[in-house]
């Protein structure tokens, strides 16, 4: 398992390594470039308002379908004529939840166009996930893998044609283009299915809901996430009258959040149905969950810690005009990111094992931490105050996550590996500063030595070393 894990995750990474980055700074941010801080930061807003009731979209059900999967992998054709009947059906659900919050929240019909093109983007995209899925939980990953990066690549394409040829983009040709993007891969990625089982629709709402019933933990867990995840840009336009002025700030650095974030969701698609198939078959879990700990504290911490120390480069090279607000926000974001992406493991693992009482109760817990400190924040510091918000939250929830993860399946952290980490974020802390003040040279080239020194460091203190033992 370990080696079939290490196998796809490298090839995952690359691919998306590769596309992610140029989608963000080529397309993403040239649009908020373009039409300014209130319009994106309107729609930044928006989008995250929507996300909020997604799980009327998905019930649980993407996670559920992995998990079943993974154990039963012979009952992939008859559950998918159910899953996606079913999730067809939750699609008006989720644009009449959305629509009537929005009225009840005294949103503007200026802007319905916008909450109605990204609902359409939000229905595919889930959809597209949930094609995806089930080439991870058969076992399929190197097929998941390039379905990973498709529709990026065709939004590239496509809203890259908007911004560099036509030189005419606006919000709404920015979401023309994602909902054109995400249809093709949907075709592509049920062609591709269609190889493997027979497609079929059942509308049956005994199965639907005995679907959704079985589901449904896993759609708390999904809510409570995205209570305390997606809720800061929604309340910075709620909270301030600066028309959406500190959401857009708060938009470009989350936006590289957003993408650094890829590394850990990216970690989480494959362990999500390995630990499944660990946990069915009675196997030891520790071996697979220390080498994901490895890589992915090593890759967390270098981005980290080079986005803090390179902020003012990083963002001056993606916008056109920043500020000490945009900066420090996307500081605290960044350290945040952190605890975020390291979390995946553990919650993955929780997740895997259906056992989640507990594991809601530390969402509960992280969505009373955030909303508290953003209503406190928010008015007095504005996008930097929902960052620190959004930096103590993600820590909160990753430590209880860890705590309980490390009870539920007794795994092995000795204290020399303790130790062994802390001594490798000092000497990585000594490399920065030392770079930063000996070596005259061009900050990319300074940020590259740093990566290199990194990953020789990594390897030489075993983080990068991986073996069948799972002692560290």
């Amino acid at each position: 398992m370990q080696q079939a894990f290490l196998k796809n995750i490298f090839l995952l990474l690359l691919a998306n390594v590769l596309i992610k980055p140029i989608y963000i700074l080529g397309i993403d941010a040239q649009v908020q470039n373009t039409v300014g801080d209130n319009e994106y930061g309107a729609y930044f807003a928006i989008f995250n308002f929507c996300f909020l009731f997604q799980i009327f979209l998905d019930c649980g059900i993407q996670n559920y379908n992995s998990q079943y999967l993974s154990r039963h992998r012979d009952q992939v054709e008859k559950q998918f004529g159910i899953v996606l009947s079913t999730r067809i059906l939750l699609v008006p659900v989720f644009a009449l939840a959305t629509i009537l919050f929005a009225f009840i929240l005294g949103y503007e019909s200026r802007y319905l166009t916008l909450f109605l093109g990204i609902g359409v983007i939000m229905s595919l995209q889930t959809g597209y996930v949930y094609l995806r899925s089930n080439f991870s939980a058969l076992g399929q990953y190197r097929t998941e893998t390039w379905l990973s990066a498709l529709d990026k690549i065709l939004m590239i394409a496509v809203v890259g044609y908007f911004i560099y040829v036509s030189n005419n983009i606006s919000i709404e040709r920015f979401i023309m283009g994602q909902v054109i993007a995400l249809l093709i891969s949907c075709v592509i990625a049920l062609f591709l299915l269609s190889r493997r089982f027979k497609i079929s629709f059942r509308f049956d709402h005994q199965a639907s809901y005995s679907l959704i019933k079985k589901s449904w933990p896993f759609a708390v867990v999904f809510l409570l996430m995205t209570l305390y995840t997606r809720m800061d840009g929604v309340m910075l336009e709620r909270l301030l009258d600066d028309n959406a002025k500190s959401a857009g700030v708060y938009a470009t650095a989350y936006r590289l959040l957003d993408a650094a974030n890829m590394f850990g969701y990216l970690f989480a698609v494959l362990l999500l149905p390995m630990f499944a198939n660990l946990i069915g078959e009675k196997k030891d879990l520790n071996p697979l969950c220390m080498t994901a700990t490895r890589l992915l504290f090593c890759l967390a911490s270098v981005v980290s810690m080079a986005c803090w120390y390179f902020t003012e480069p990083v963002l001056d090279l993606i916008y056109d005009d920043i500020s000490l607000e945009n900066v420090q926000t996307f500081r605290w974001l960044m350290v945040s990111f952190w605890a975020m992406a390291m979390s995946y493991i553990f919650g993955s693992m929780i997740t895997a094992s259906g056992e989640l009482k507990i594991f809601n109760l530390i969402f509960i817990i992280g969505i009373v931490i955030n909303w508290g400190l953003n209503l406190y924040l928010i008015p007095i510091y504005k996008a930097e105050g929902a960052a620190i918000a959004t930096l103590i939250t993600q820590f909160s929830v990753f430590i209880g996550q860890f705590m309980l993860a490390k009870k539920m399946f007794r795994l092995q952290y000795s204290g020399l590996f303790m130790v062994k980490t802390i001594g490798l974020l000092a000497i990585l802390f000594v490399i920065l500063h030392l770079l930063l003040g000996y070596v005259e040279a061009h900050w990319i080239i300074q940020l590259g030595i740093f990566i290199i020194l990194s990953f020789i460091v990594s390897f030489l203190a075993g983080f990068l070393r991986f073996s069948t033992s799972h002692s560290a």
